[in-house]
């Protein structure tokens, strides 16, 4: 390895280092009172150090996020791969028990670096982030997404008849599990509900199933109307194409 190399991997390092030590005192403190002296005394370092890789303590957020963004597509692909793989596709139950399994597991330690990320851009508007983490946190996050829609789309047993249906399920879907997560606690047992998490995901679960596989109800289910031939992909939803 040369000593480009060896410099860049050290950087890597450092910056993981910093944001696990991050992660660390949020958890023990809260954010809002964690400081940045917290956080380079909880990772052994100077706080102008921390400033050769974050901005702000939003930035480190921010990037905790992102962190949790790219964990969680790999944990996508892998079952997506699997789900394709082999003779007989993973039928939809499988498949939905599994994407969120893999959403609890990534939402519970990153969750809510992405909540505090909506909630302080809603009440700051001179919050320092790096662009460039921004950017790629989106491109994560919507890419994961149109994975998900892409194989809907493509797999007969979910019923999407073109592009708009298999996204319309994809954010049902992500809804779904974003409320879930709001009502449950980490060990699985719901704040407000009687059901434990695993029996009410199996729930929501069946009524996604038998939503999108009810021909009378299809004509009732469209997200948006869009012109012809406009794109339906996950990025030009968000990008304002309606």
């Amino acid at each position: 390895m040369g000593v480009k190399e060896r410099k860049q991997r050290e950087k890597r390092q450092r910056s993981n280092d910093i944001l696990e030590a991050a992660r660390s005192v949020f958890e023990t403190k809260g954010f809002l009172n964690t400081t940045l002296a917290d956080v380079a005394k909880e990772a052994e370092i100077s706080v102008g150090l921390i400033y050769r890789y974050f901005q702000s303590k939003e930035d480190i957020f921010a990037s905790l996020a992102l962190k949790g963004a790219e964990q969680f597509d790999g944990h996508i692909v892998d079952i997506l791969k699997r789900a394709s793989s082999g003779r007989k596709k993973m039928g939809p139950e499988k498949l939905l028990s599994e994407l969120s399994d893999a959403f609890f597991a990534f939402y519970g330690p990153y969750g809510e670096y992405f909540d505090m990320l909506i909630y302080t851009h809603k009440g700051m508007k001179n919050v320092q982030i790096h662009g460039t983490t921004l950017t790629r946190l989106m491109v994560v996050t919507l890419g994961t997404l149109d994975k998900i829609k892409e194989y809907i789309l493509k797999t007969p047993q979910f019923k999407a008849q073109d592009e708009e249906e298999a996204l319309g399920v994809v954010f049902l879907l992500w809804g779904i599990l974003l409320g879930c997560h709001k009502l449950f606690d980490n060990s699985g047992r719901g704040f407000l509900l009687a059901f434990n998490r695993q029996e009410f995901l199996r729930t929501a679960a069946d009524a996604i199933l038998r939503g999108i596989g009810s021909p009378e109800m299809r004509g009732e289910t469209n997200i948006s109307a869009r012109p012809p031939g406009s794109s339906t992909g996950v990025a030009a939803h968000f990008s304002g194409a309606d």
